[in-house]
């Protein structure tokens, strides 16, 4: 399995002294064509935005990219470049950076870059620079609360920039994480449906776009300064991103009955329940607990292949479940000590059901080898998922599949193809992006440390 980045925490602006301990990321300015006025008030921005996270190496060279040198970040920003600024050979070296697990970052004219390129174009989801109308404000609807680069705002952010307008939506071949409500500016010649800013998987590494900060004031707002640090931090961190946040509950359905919690235990008196802390409302916690009558935990955001990270808490007899796109559960249960588990139990696959079947269960598979721990003691998934696939007519051509499930860090599931829902989940037909779902209508159960990193199709689990 992959293993997640520890962002180290250290100084601003990299130099020899530090480079060995603080995660540097390199901005690239370099200009073929057009050179916005905002690049250079935007690297004396940029120069403070890593705080204690990162250091920045700013550069307008395009000799810096070789594999060497590129070694060094963990991330790249090509900030408000334009037309073609790497040779033949400087784009190999980063086509390899990136697929080899390099971050990338593109800053608003990052998209009027490198247009013979086809693989800098899938970084863009093939949308290039088209058009734009006059600076102006518009609203901003935010479509993925969960991204870091997002959680801090509002579900309509208003803002005033420079709004590109592309040659393409790129909407099919990335994840978008906000789009323009073109009826609230005077668009140019209009997109109808508009991303803004997206996210897309590039073999191991990442690729993260903004199209806001064509203005100097850009980089002096708190919002979008936010905005761009946590897409940095993201890039870094190799995509994985936080469901359930210090924050707490935000960007979740179902959650009116989860309390967020600052510790969790077994109940002494009442083996069967479990004892909490409430968090104050701002207050740290990252824990949350399902309370009497709750119902299941689903993310607002939905979800193709994935490498998914859980960490979870039961009772005595508890039971609950991760739905992966709300219809394909991995089991969570008190199995503690059995011998021969079953489909049913925790670490298996639950298996499907037709009444009208004998048996009426079937395609459920255990866990190759009981790995269960103790109730009240923290146990955990990580599980590479990938998702069904569809032809453009909507027929399904390949099922969903679990490639990989460890629990506790050990293998119990490999190389699993799902022909269908397993029983309770979803009814209806199948799809290629749906949400997580975390059962919370069948006792007492905790979850903390959840994570979810977005993988290319052609991309396997290290």
């Amino acid at each position: 399995m992959r293993l997640i980045k520890t962002i180290v925490l250290t100084g601003l602006i990299a130099s020899p002294s530090l480079a060995e301990d603080v995660p540097a990321v390199l901005v690239f300015s370099h200009t073929a064509g057009f050179r916005h006025a905002c690049i250079e008030s935007a690297t004396r921005s940029l120069q403070s935005l890593g705080g204690d996270a990162f250091t920045c190496e700013f550069t307008e060279d395009p000799a810096e990219f070789t594999p060497g040198n590129l070694s060094r970040f963990d991330a790249v920003v090509f900030q408000n470049t334009t037309q073609d600024v790497l040779n033949d050979v400087q784009q190999e070296a980063f086509e390899a950076y990136l697929r080899n697990g390099g971050g990338y970052v593109g800053i608003h004219a990052a998209a009027d870059t490198e247009y013979e390129w086809p693989f800098y174009g899938t970084l863009l989801g093939g949308a290039w620079f088209k058009t734009h109308p006059a600076v102006q404000e518009a609203t901003i609807i935010v479509e993925d609360l969960h991204h870091p680069s997002m959680a801090h705002l509002p579900r309509e952010w208003v803002r005033t920039d420079e709004w590109y307008e592309y040659r393409a939506n790129p909407r099919a071949h990335v994840h978008v994480l906000a789009s323009l409500d073109e009826s609230t500016y005077d668009v140019a010649e209009g997109m109808g449906d508009h991303p803004i800013a997206w996210t897309v998987p590039v073999g191991k590494g990442v690729a993260f776009y903004t199209g806001g900060g064509h203005t100097e004031e850009s980089f002096e707002e708190p919002g979008f300064r936010e905005h761009l640090r946590q897409g940095i931090l993201w890039a870094m961190n190799d995509g994985w991103i936080e469901l359930i946040p210090e924050t707490g509950k935000r960007g979740w359905r179902g959650a009116e009955k989860w309390a967020k919690v600052t510790d969790v235990k077994l109940d002494v008196d009442n083996p069967v329940g479990i004892q909490s802390t409430p968090a104050g409302d701002e207050e740290p916690a990252g824990l949350i607990v399902n309370q009497n009558g709750a119902s299941s935990l689903m993310t607002d955001t939905e979800f193709g292949d994935i490498e998914l990270h859980v960490e979870f808490m039961i009772p005595k007899g508890g039971n609950s479940g991760v739905y992966l796109q709300e219809r394909y559960e991995l089991q969570i249960l008190d199995s503690w000590g059995k011998s021969n588990p079953s489909s049913g139990d925790c670490g298996g696959v639950y298996q499907r059901w037709d009444p009208s079947r004998k048996p009426e269960g079937y395609e459920g598979h255990p866990p190759l080898v009981n790995a269960s721990r103790k109730p009240g003691h923290w146990q955990s998934y990580d599980i590479v998922f990938r998702a069904p696939r569809f032809d453009d007519s909507g027929m399904k051509i390949a099922n969903a599949r679990f490639d990989e499930v460890y629990l506790n860090g050990i293998l119990v599931q490999k190389d699993i193809e799902l022909t269908g829902p397993t029983r309770g989940g979803r009814e209806g037909p199948e799809a290629a992006m749906a949400p997580i779902m975390f059962q919370g209508d069948h006792g007492p159960v905790a979850y903390r440390n959840i994570r979810v990193r977005r993988i290319g199709p052609s991309e396997s689990a290290e």
